[in-house]
């Protein structure tokens, strides 16, 4: 297989660069809306854009290189796994994205600078697992993958901490920050809801059952649609347009997981991501031109 096809089938499957794609694009013209960057340029909207990817990418190599042993295990049909592309090499690619990021960091002012490096030595330290024994991840499933996810958290905070170019930040962009931390949370339940359980353990359907972890995902999504009423209220968005928003957009949520749940197929798990990624970009384009 050539490099090129196997970087983009990594892309592609591990990666999974075009849905990812697009919900980054949704957030990034919510923050444009709320920081008013549009008198920068598009510009400062694509070097966000391209930093957060670059980001997640590295953060996804680093997994698979933490992981390498256990995903041999129990995943080995993954493209690490199999060969068809090696982790030294994707370490090249992920180290060349962060160096695009801390280039970019360079455009958007000097309190980016100032923080690109301690945002890139904190996702290093939570590829070592915080420096937490290595049975932790097992005994406290949930509170490592919080842990994990606080990284989304901290992402933002520098997102909008460059756009602004000072350290100080408006109630409102902390909501968002609460607002889009609560939709990467239900991301990541999305990605390990599945029908069978599996040997891993590592699935939030293995720890809580299919039902159970529906329900957490309802449960965040719920929250989330929340956050969304109040931030939408917050930015001037008509109050008739927030709440048939969050009325159609949650239904479509109950609808995709109730779909999934009583098919017990993964054919349904298409539908699962449909329905997250309707009401994450949903809510976003209501945020952004409403």
């Amino acid at each position: 297989m050539s490099a090129i096809k196997a970087y983009s089938q990594y892309l592609l499957k591990r990666f999974q660069i075009v849905p990812l794609s697009i919900l980054v694009l949704s957030d990034v013209l919510v923050i444009s809306r709320i920081v008013e960057v549009d008198n920068q340029g598009w510009w400062t909207q694509a070097a966000v854009f391209f930093m957060v990817l670059a980001y997640l990418f590295n953060n996804r190599v680093g997994d698979d290189k933490r992981d390498f042993e256990f995903d041999a295990i129990h995943y080995p049909e993954r493209a690490v796994q199999k060969g068809t592309i090696g982790i030294k090499q994707l370490e090249t690619l992920g180290t060349i994205t962060m160096a695009l990021m801390a280039l970019l960091s360079i455009v958007l002012g000097w309190t980016s600078v100032m923080l690109v490096l301690p945002v890139w030595f904190f996702g290093l330290w939570a590829k070592k697992d915080f420096s937490l024994p290595v049975t932790f991840k097992e005994n406290y499933f949930f509170v490592y993958n919080f842990l994990n996810m606080l990284q989304m958290f901290v992402l933002q905070v520098f997102i909008y901490l460059s756009l602004l170019d000072s350290f100080e930040m408006r109630p409102i962009i902390w909501l968002h920050v609460a607002f889009v931390f609560g939709l990467s949370l239900q991301v990541e339940v999305t990605r390990k809801v599945k029908v069978a359980k599996t040997k891993a353990m590592d699935l939030y359907s293995d720890r809580m059952g299919m039902g159970g972890s529906i329900i957490l995902w309802l449960v965040l999504g719920l929250v989330c649609n929340l956050i969304f009423g109040v931030l939408g209220v917050s930015m001037g968005v008509g109050p008739i347009i927030i709440l048939s928003a969050m009325g159609c957009l949650f239904l479509i949520q109950v609808t995709g997981a109730l779909l999934y749940f009583k098919s017990k197929k993964e054919s349904y798990e298409n539908l699962f991501w449909l329905a997250m990624i309707s009401t994450y970009v949903g809510q976003n384009l209501v945020l952004a031109y409403g």
